[in-house]
This record gives C-alpha cells, sequence and structure tokens, in this order.
C-alpha cells in the first residue's frame, strides 16, 4: 500500500498542476483579447472625415473604382467570347 505522504504529496502535485493551468487559461485569455483589438484596428475601415472635400474625393475615387473594375469585366468577358464564342472559326 501507498503511504499517506505520498498520496498527499500527488494530491498536492495535482494541486499545483490545477493551478498552473488556470493561470495559463487565464494568460491565454488576456492575450487572445489583445490579439482580437490589435486585429480589429487593422482591418476596420477608416474613420470617416466630415469635410465635404473629403467626401467628394472618396465619391469620385469610388466612383473611378466601380468603372475600372466594370471595364475590367467586360474586357474579360469580350476575351471569353472571342475563345469560345459561336462565332469562332473553325478549320
Amino acid at each position: 500500500m501507498k503511504s499517506t505522504s505520498h498520496i498527499s504529496s500527488q494530491i498536492d502535485a495535482l494541486k499545483a498542476l490545477h493551478e498552473s493551468k488556470l493561470q495559463v487559461k487565464k494568460e491565454l485569455n488576456v492575450s487572445k483579447a489583445n490579439i482580437k483589438y490589435k486585429v480589429q484596428g487593422i482591418i476596420s475601415p477608416a474613420k470617416t472625415v466630415k469635410k465635404n472635400t473629403t467626401r467628394i474625393g472618396q465619391l469620385v475615387s469610388n466612383g473611378l473604382a466601380i468603372y475600372e473594375g466594370l471595364r475590367l469585366g467586360m474586357s474579360i468577358i469580350s476575351a471569353f467570347r472571342s475563345l469560345f464564342g459561336k462565332k469562332r472559326r473553325r478549320y
């Protein structure tokens, strides 16, 4: 049989492991919160400025981006049509 001192030392070791596990979990939670805060700061959109000139600039920039996207899409569609369309001659 095991002696009582051996059993009590095992119980103390288990308590110490449990306490260290709780401490590590607390540190992980703090670390997760810090990472979440930093990532949100990186990914979040820029704050809007309330000046009218900046708003107009943003509208023009967004409009040009949309125009360029449509233009690119139309060129891709025409390229696919030229490759796979009905008008392609087969020799």
